[in-house]
């Protein structure tokens, strides 16, 4: 059951960012506690002790971009989740936001449903890629680096852990639908985190992509 989730909006665009406040307001457990226009808003709000759960933000913002924002909001706000509301589809903007610390990634042609359902999914513990970003993020880190060397290689169990969490299940969806506990799902986690030798699930995630230890054409079995 979620409980009551701060959510700050960083989109320069009215009408859509009124569109997104709109369908948050339809959820009891959501409240949009701020709406910028502007990077440089945000953060100066935060500084002043503006609290957030999850931060909703697009990358083509005027003056500082999205992708600069993003580890200055994680600094801020360490326990936030950060969560990429775009219309940019490169592989150097998506690349740029997953490296900075994004927790999700979605285009802005998601409806309003799958907006609140992936903040549903990050609030819960996973990590949310919108499927076409996705394959290109695993055609593109493939292609910058070699396979990782066979000492760093994750057990079949860690892979299918992290794959699923890649792929956008919760801790508990992943325990589910493995047969195992959340306790053992994060021990998992946590395994894999030292392997790769990041601290979060989304640096996690797109570490394994670009060693090529994650292919989302993968069909996970127990």
């Amino acid at each position: 059951m979620i409980q009551s989730v701060n959510v700050l909006l960083i989109e320069d665009h009215a009408v859509y960012r009124e569109t997104i406040s709109r369908a948050l307001s339809k959820h009891s457990y959501y409240t949009c506690s701020g709406q910028f226009s502007t990077m440089e808003e945000a953060l100066d709000e935060i500084a002043e002790g503006l609290e957030a759960d999850v931060i909703l933000v697009d990358l083509g913002l005027p003056g500082m971009d999205g992708t600069t924002g993003i580890p200055r909001l994680r600094e801020l706000l360490p326990k936030a989740k950060v969560i990429v509301l775009t219309s940019m589809t490169t592989r150097g903007h998506v690349y740029a936001a997953v490296e900075a610390g994004a927790h999700g990634y979605l285009i802005k042609s998601a409806t309003a449903s799958r907006v609140l359902s992936t903040l549903d999914e990050v609030v819960d513990g996973g990590t949310a890629i919108d499927p076409k970003v996705a394959g290109m993020l695993l055609d593109s880190f493939k292609k910058l680096r070699p396979p990782a060397p066979i000492e760093e290689q994750l057990s079949p169990r860690e892979h299918q852990v992290l794959l699923l969490i890649a792929r956008g299940l919760p801790k508990k969806g992943v325990a589910a639908e493995l047969g195992l506990s959340v306790h053992s799902v994060t021990e998992y986690l946590r395994r894999c985190f030292d392997k790769l030798h990041v601290q979060s699930l989304p640096a996690a995630v797109g570490e394994a992509i670009r060693r090529g230890l994650l292919d989302f054409s993968d069909k996970t079995k127990k």
